[in-house]
C-alpha cells in the first residue's frame, strides 16, 4: 500500500479562516484572560484527570500562565484552542481546538478537548471535536493534526474516533511518568491532490478507487449509480474520469489516513470557457462507507475546500446532489447554499424519483451574493 506523500503544502493561515465556529449547541471562540477562573477550574478538577492524575494542575498561577500562552498563540498563529460555550447562555463548558506543539515536531498540530465534569454525557466533546477537525482540514491543510489519548481512557479514544482520527503508534507525552507507559497517537486523515506523476507511479490507485466507488454504490450512496450497478459499468466511468484528469481543469484529490489507506476521493472540474474560468464544480465526492458516522465526510469536503483555494483564479464552487439522503443539510452545514432544483428529475426506479439540487459556495466560505438582474 502506498504511504501518504510528504507534506509540501503552505502552512500560512488563510486570512479568511474564521476565528469563531458555531455548532448545533456550542460557540467556539478564542480565549481571553477573562476566562482565567474557568480555565483554572477545568484544569484543577481531579475528576477530569482520572487516567492521568499526574497532569492535573492545582496551582492557580501556573494555570494562568497556561491560559496566557493560549491567548498569545492566537495572536501569533491566528488559531489555537477555543473556549466552548453554550450558545444559549454563553456559559463556558469546555475547551477544544488545535495548536502547534510547543516541544517540536514541525508541521504537527495537537487536537485538545476537555469539558467540565457537569457537561459530560451530553456529547458536547464529540460535537466540538468534530467541528475542530473539519476546521483544521479546511484551514490548516499544510499541518498534520494529531490527538493523544491513553488506551485505558476509552472515552477519549471514542471522541477522537468520532472526530475522524485514526489510531496510530504509541506516543510518550513529555513529562509523563515512565511507569505510566505510553499513550497513543491518533491521526486525522488528510486530503491531497494526486498529480499526474503520482497517478502513474501508483498503478493500484485505480483499483482502490473502483473498490471504494462500488462499496459506496452498494451502501446506497448518490455518486452516479444505483445499488445494483455492475462493477464493469462503474469501471468505465472511473477510467474515463481518470483519463480526463489533467491537473489543470480536472483536479483529483484523495482522502488518506496516516498509513496511506484510501478513504475517499473527489474531483474539482473547471470549464475551458472563459466566462466560467472563475468557477469549479465538485464531482463524485465519496467516502468509504466503512467509516460512515466518523466525521470523515466533513473532513473530506473541508479538505476539498482547501484544494479549491489553490486553483488559480477560482472564486465560486458549485455541485449538484440527489435529494432524499439528507445531503442538503450536510452541505448547508459546510457553507453551501441551495440555488435551484429540478423536481423528480432523477429516475432511480419506476417508483423512485428524486430531485436534482444545485448548490454553490464561495471559495473562501464567504456569503455568495447574486447579481440579481433578469
Amino acid at each position: 500500500m502506498a504511504t501518504a506523500p510528504p507534506d509540501r503544502a503552505p502552512r500560512a493561515l488563510h486570512p479568511g479562516a474564521p476565528r469563531t465556529v458555531e455548532t448545533a449547541r456550542l460557540r467556539l471562540r478564542p480565549p481571553t484572560t477573562a476566562d482565567a477562573a474557568f480555565h483554572h477550574a477545568l484544569h484543577s478538577d481531579e475528576r477530569l484527570y482520572q487516567h492521568a492524575p499526574w497532569a492535573v494542575t492545582t496551582d492557580r498561577t501556573a494555570n494562568l500562565v497556561g491560559l496566557q500562552t493560549w491567548v498569545e498563540g492566537w495572536e501569533t498563529d491566528g488559531f489555537g484552542y477555543w473556549v466552548a460555550e453554550d450558545r444559549g447562555s454563553g456559559r463556558p463548558v469546555g475547551v477544544v481546538g488545535v495548536r502547534p506543539l510547543a516541544h517540536g515536531e514541525d508541521g504537527v498540530v495537537n487536537l485538545y478537548y476537555r469539558f467540565a465534569h457537569e457537561s459530560h454525557g451530553q456529547g458536547l466533546g464529540r460535537e466540538a471535536a468534530r467541528a475542530a477537525t473539519a476546521w483544521a482540514a479546511e484551514w490548516l491543510p499544510g499541518w498534520r493534526a494529531r490527538a493523544v489519548a491513553r488506551d485505558d481512557n476509552p472515552a477519549s479514544g471514542r471522541t477522537a474516533a468520532s472526530a475522524g482520527l485514526v489510531p496510530g503508534e504509541p506516543h510518550v507525552i513529555p513529562g509523563d511518568p515512565v511507569e505510566a507507559g505510553p499513550s497513543r497517537a491518533w491521526w486525522l486523515p488528510r486530503v491531497r491532490v494526486v498529480g499526474a506523476s503520482e497517478r502513474s507511479a501508483d498503478p493500484s490507485l485505480r483499483d482502490q478507487m473502483l473498490d471504494l466507488w462500488c462499496a459506496v454504490n452498494a451502501a446506497g450512496g448518490a455518486v452516479g449509480f444505483t445499488r445494483d450497478t455492475p462493477r464493469e459499468a462503474v469501471a468505465v466511468t472511473l477510467d474515463d474520469a481518470l483519463a480526463a484528469t489533467d491537473d489543470e481543469l480536472r483536479t483529483l484529490a484523495v482522502l488518506r489516513d496516516h498509513t496511506g489507506l484510501l478513504l475517499g476521493f473527489g474531483w474539482w472540474i473547471r470549464s475551458a470557457d472563459g466566462l466560467f474560468r472563475h468557477t469549479a464544480t465538485l464531482k463524485r465526492l465519496m467516502v468509504d462507507p466503512a467509516v460512515q458516522g466518523r466525521n470523515l465526510g466533513a473532513v473530506a469536503l473541508a479538505g476539498m475546500h482547501a484544494v479549491a483555494r489553490t486553483l488559480p483564479g477560482l472564486e465560486v464552487c458549485d455541485l449538484t446532489y440527489r435529494s432524499g439522503l439528507g445531503l442538503g443539510r450536510f452541505y448547508a452545514r459546510m457553507g453551501w447554499t441551495e440555488v435551484g432544483r429540478v423536481p423528480r428529475s432523477l429516475w432511480l426506479s419506476a417508483d423512485d424519483r428524486r430531485d436534482s439540487v444545485w448548490m454553490v459556495r464561495s471559495v473562501t466560505g464567504a456569503s455568495v451574493v447574486a447579481e440579481g438582474s433578469l
